[in-house]
């Protein structure tokens, strides 16, 4: 009864208020009637008869007129609710519509509504096959990484800003050899290794920046005695920072095969070079020895230069091997200070003009005389040596080296951020496909180069993590027969007047 009392209402009073004003305006034109009537027999002789019944054609009249009001009053007030009534079963059918469209299922269309109704139906179909469609999507989604979440060999924890873990996978489970569940669990309770905690603490604290990471490889003591070695790294997620609300993602690999192997690899190079280097050095004196003799034939002394030049190499490859091994084990240790860029490259240059003379390849070095590297002058100058011997080697007969050397970046006081040396050949250059490879070990371009050009294959992975210790860059950008362009970029240093006097 209510809810028609709310529909109807409207209907009621607009019916009521439509009689009133029609019964008014139909007695206001009766009461002009009349009193013209009145005035026209108010001119000739009126019988007491004829005003009695101008009386009661009048009282007649009214409510005639009153009963034709509330007719007319009636008839608007059960339009309007009937129209009223309709909107709100078609409203009402469009409510159920909407519930079912964002549930997925498609409207029951209705033959006979209105063109309205059926634009609205159409458009809610629509609606609900999307609906549909998404639905399936991420359920499908779902499905696929929470598979991947179980399934995935490496272990996966996530944390709330409380460092609750409030999700964790077997891997996770086996890697740390958890007895139990291990949800909605202090994380610290679980793992006793400060470091990891720590990184979990740092992913939870970036919180608000969103999606960043950070990672470490961190040693684990097993119960059992012997030591894991895991990579953890955590994901920071963007949240509202409450708890039970994931906050950080954290991924755990198990390396300790990895740097098993890593530390054998680099412990078996070491133990190698070491050895080769003294009876290598026997045969290169033994050889020199031999070759002062004047009493060798010339097949003799042909035989002797091969076994000198072949010992030269391997002295040169156990060499490489030694600096390469060290630098990847941590061990080398870095006299930082500024170093003049132009005198640096002049004395390397010098170490090798004897190399570009035989080739006839000139080397010219353009630059600003002050700007200076800092890093170790030492290792700097193996950098340059490696790059700018390789640019003589692979340089053609009468060829040209430019060494260009620039500023980058300036502070407010005029300073120089980095320092950038450019090393252009003209050589046989080193096609796209190639150009990620080159800083591997023993790795060469062309192969088939290898007997007519030295090398050991060693030199750009040693300039490769030389830059990396001295926070620097390398990029090369070539062309096959036209040539290569090694940039180094290095953080710059102020050069004191007095050094550069003293270097000039």
């Amino acid at each position: 009864m209510r809810v028609w009392f709310r529909r109807a209402w409207l209907g009621l009073l607009a019916g009521a208020l439509t009689g009133a004003v029609t019964a008014l305006l139909l007695n206001l034109l009766l009461s002009q009637v009349v009193n013209r009537w009145k005035v026209h027999m108010a001119e000739g002789p009126v019988t007491a008869g004829q005003v009695e019944s101008l009386g009661a054609m009048e009282e007649a009249l009214r409510r005639s007129l009153f009963n034709i009001s509330l007719g007319f009053g009636a008839i608007v007030a059960a339009v309007l609710i009937a129209v009223r009534i309709r909107h709100a079963r078609e409203l009402g059918r469009i409510s159920r519509d909407v519930i079912e469209a964002g549930a997925g299922r498609k409207p029951e269309s209705r033959a006979g509504d209105s063109p309205e109704m059926d634009e609205v139906v159409d458009v809610l179909t629509r609606f609900a096959q999307l609906v549909e469609s998404a639905r399936e999507g991420s359920e499908r989604a779902q499905i696929l990484a929470r598979t991947v979440f179980q399934e995935v060999p490496v272990g996966l924890a996530v944390v709330d800003p409380r460092l609750v873990i409030l999700d964790a996978n077997p891997a996770l489970t086996r890697l740390f050899r958890f007895r139990s569940s291990i949800e909605k669990r202090a994380l610290i309770d679980l793992v006793r290794e400060p470091a990891i905690v720590k990184l979990f603490e740092e992913g939870v604290r970036k919180r608000p920046a969103g999606w960043e990471s950070n990672s470490a490889v961190v040693r684990v003591a097993a119960e059992t005695g012997d030591e894991k070695v895991v990579e953890v790294t955590v994901r920071s997620v963007p949240n509202t920072g409450r708890p039970g609300e994931p906050s950080a993602v954290g991924v755990v690999r198990d390396v300790t095969e990895r740097e098993r192997t890593e530390t054998m690899r680099k412990r078996f190079v070491a133990d190698v070079s070491h050895e080769l280097r003294t009876p290598i050095a026997s045969i290169r004196a033994a050889i020199e020895t031999l070759l002062e003799e004047g009493t060798l034939t010339g097949e003799q002394r042909q035989m002797a230069g091969i076994i000198e030049r072949r010992a030269a190499h391997m002295a040169e490859l156990v060499s490489d091997l030694m600096d390469l091994s060290q630098i990847e084990a941590g061990s080398v240790t870095l006299e930082v200070e500024p170093v003049p860029v132009i005198p640096l490259l002049e004395s390397v240059l010098e170490d090798l003009a004897p190399a570009a003379q035989v080739k006839h390849v000139p080397v010219e070095i353009e630059g600003p005389k002050d700007l200076g590297i800092l890093g170790d002058q030492r290792r700097l100058a193996q950098i340059f040596r490696n790059l700018i011997d390789n640019a003589i080697k692979f340089s053609p007969e009468g060829g040209r080296v430019d060494i260009l050397v620039e500023g980058d970046g300036t502070l407010p006081g005029g300073r120089w951020i980095r320092a950038v040396v450019h090393i252009v050949d003209r050589g046989i250059g080193i096609p796209k496909s190639e150009q990620l490879k080159i800083f591997q070990r023993f790795y060469r371009v062309d192969p088939s180069r290898a007997k007519s050009t030295p090398g050991t294959g060693l030199g750009l992975a040693i300039v490769k993590h030389l830059l990396i210790l001295h926070e620097g860059t390398i990029k090369v950008d070539s062309d096959p027969g036209r040539g290569s362009r090694f940039t180094v970029t290095l953080p710059a240093a102020a050069i004191p007047k007095k050094k550069l006097e003293e270097q000039a």
